[in-house]
């Protein structure tokens, strides 16, 4: 499943699954995890998550197309076409919120991570990886303007609720897994 995956998100997605291994050792061995992938475009780390972890993935993009793509790839996990700052579950849905160069996409991501927050059981944890914003590597990219640096990211996690927020740079130094908890 890691040949879907681009040369670049490869380490900092195996890191992600890591810990999500981790987290979930620590609280239950045998319970499943519920994952939210948030802009999953086709679905990727989705199907990545779900293979190496066994985990209840759902993916939500705006995209309908790409939705149709995700879905297409696999009939065993659930895509929808949803807006990452209006999402359609209750509060404490998920175990695990994920997002893969996805946050410097949506328009309003202050709002998308009030609502991950908001469907994110306590203790739960988000994981975004993203483009670091900032950086000669990345200024020439079409939506560099749009890329988060990552004190405004921390900032962004903070303000919405979130606490532990840890940041990781790629070796590269392009992309940035960030990672923080629910209280």
């Amino acid at each position: 499943m890691t040949s879907d995956l681009l040369e670049n998100e490869i380490e900092l997605v195996t890191e992600l699954a890591r810990r999500l291994l981790m987290d979930m050792a620590r609280r239950a061995p045998d319970a499943p995890l519920r994952i939210l992938d948030l802009g999953c475009g086709t679905g990727k780390l989705s199907r990545y998550l779900h293979e190496m972890i066994g985990c209840e993935v759902i993916g939500i993009d705006p995209v309908e197309s790409s939705v149709a793509k995700a879905r297409q790839k696999t009939a065993t996990l659930t895509f929808l076409v949803q807006s990452a700052e209006a999402l359609l579950f209750p509060d404490t849905s998920f175990d695990g919120i994920v997002s893969l160069k996805a946050v410097h996409e949506i328009p309003h991501p202050q709002q998308a991570l009030n609502e991950a927050h908001r469907v994110l059981r306590h203790g739960g944890l988000i994981f975004i990886i993203d483009w670091v914003g900032g950086e000669p590597q990345t200024s020439s990219h079409g939506h560099a303007k749009l890329y988060f640096t990552p004190k405004r990211l921390q900032k962004a996690l903070t303000v919405a609720g979130f606490a532990a927020v840890t940041l990781t740079l790629n070796t590269a130094g392009t992309l940035m897994l960030a990672e923080a908890r629910k209280r």
